[in-house]
């Protein structure tokens, strides 16, 4: 499986697609398969953004699918390919990607809007319908909608910074325009979001952590996350704690430090960010991470899913022990298997104090 995986990503290196894909189609094992798929949608999605949405949908592997899904709704939307971006944001059926998918179309949206420079911009500009539009409302900003129409209630002024170009938006301009301007740090810098991901695509986090602060409420928690995961990868995991307690709510974050502790099997830091998970999907995700590594721990499972009821309870952790069997029957291991029929168990005991 090995071979031809890497086989797979070599053809898509030299851009043989089709190769790439007719291999792919190869795949028996289902996990696999889904992954193959989804780096041939990955490299069609601007060229060709019906087929690579279709091969997406041929994911078997709910999460994998979502995430793919998720990826090419976000690439559309960069390239203003907003109604195919929506197109691939409503396949989704993870309620959190869907979600997130929308939320990064909407900002993509606002921001061209903005850079239009004009105060009325057409909806038909973006190729997008006013069905496809109702996913992405409200806009992030002082951005208005009628009658086919974007009304744009800011103003965006072009000023030559200390070392880069950047935009100002200002929601009264007029009311502080004759106001000194201060250095770009002290500036009240709003929608600027797409500047900001080009400073965390480029490492820039501190400088994008301070301009994210000042951007509008609805892209604000957005930016910071998206900052906060990248404080994961470069290592700065202080960083990333700092800026989700900052955050009343960001799942993907949290779930990341969950992964991070985990890995360290720093079991207990990984259960107190498990905590701030509150999506149903991303919950699921992340207790069954914890059973692998830390086993059953009763208290934590109750107080983790302490907002179902003992029925509900028990089909999840029945759904978690199902989970495990599969795991267990790869893996071949009697622990995990073990594990599997305990955790059953429990999930029976829970079913029976609703009689």
């Amino acid at each position: 499986m090995k071979e031809v995986l890497l086989q797979i990503r070599k053809l898509l290196a030299h851009r043989q697609i089709e190769e790439a894909h007719a291999l792919a189609e190869q795949i028996s094992d289902p996990y696999w398969r889904g992954y193959a798929f989804k780096w041939v949608a990955e490299n069609l999605v601007i060229k060709d953004p019906k087929r690579a949405i279709k091969i997406a949908k041929k994911i078997e592997i709910e999460t994998l699918k979502s995430e793919t899904l998720l990826f090419l709704s976000y690439e559309l939307a960069k390239v203003r390919k907003f109604k195919e971006a929506v197109e691939a944001a409503k396949l989704i059926n993870n309620d959190y990607f869907r979600k997130k998918a929308f939320r990064g179309i909407s900002n993509a949206l606002a921001k061209a809007i903005m850079e239009s420079s004009a105060k009325e911009v057409k909806l038909s500009e973006f190729n997008l319908g006013e069905e496809e539009l109702q996913y992405l409302m409200p806009l992030p900003g002082n951005i208005r909608y009628k009658d086919g129409r974007f009304f744009i209630g800011t103003e965006i002024h072009r000023i030559k910074g200390e070392t880069k170009l950047q935009i100002f938006v200002f929601e009264n301009f007029k009311k502080r325009k004759k106001a000194k301007l201060r250095k770009k740090e002290d500036q009240d810098l709003k929608h600027i979001s797409n500047y900001i991901e080009r400073l965390i695509l480029t490492g820039q986090l501190h400088e994008a952590e301070k301009l994210a602060r000042g951007v509008e409420d609805a892209c604000a928690s957005y930016l910071l996350e998206e900052i906060g995961i990248t404080y994961i990868d470069h290592g700065d995991i202080k960083k990333a704690e700092e800026i989700l307690e900052r955050l009343e709510c960001a799942d993907y974050l949290a779930a990341e430090l969950v992964k991070f502790y985990l890995k360290r099997n720093d079991i207990e830091k990984a259960k107190k960010y498990a905590f701030r998970i509150f999506n149903p999907a991303l919950k699921l995700s992340i207790a069954y991470s914890i059973l692998l590594i830390d086993g059953i721990d009763e208290k934590f499972l109750r107080e983790f899913f302490k907002d179902t009821t003992p029925y509900k309870l028990g089909r999840l952790l029945k759904f978690l022990a199902f989970e495990l069997l599969e795991e267990a029957k790869k893996r071949n291991s009697s622990d995990l298997l073990k594990l599997s029929k305990n955790l059953f168990l429990l999930g029976k005991r829970e079913h029976r104090k609703i009689y």
